[in-house]
């Protein structure tokens, strides 16, 4: 219901920031946009296609075992 309502508030925001209405408009369109982003985050931080014999190694390790960056 949330999302919903939000997409609508969005999509009217967009539509008076492209007449012309006030910048304003396209700021709180981004805005929401960015909202409604965040809350439909599944978690995803990579997504790819492989190619037929391509392969994708993941790795983990623990935090702070990474070796430091050399400037």
């Amino acid at each position: 219901m949330l999302d919903r309502l939000l997409r609508g508030f969005q999509a009217r925001a967009f539509r008076q920031a492209w007449r012309g209405r006030h910048s304003a408009w396209f700021v709180i369109g981004a805005a929401l946009w960015m909202v409604n982003r965040s809350r439909r985050d599944d978690g995803v931080v990579f997504r790819t296609k492989l190619q037929p014999g391509e392969g994708l190694l993941v790795t983990t390790r623990a935090p702070g075992s990474f070796p430091p960056v050399d400037d």
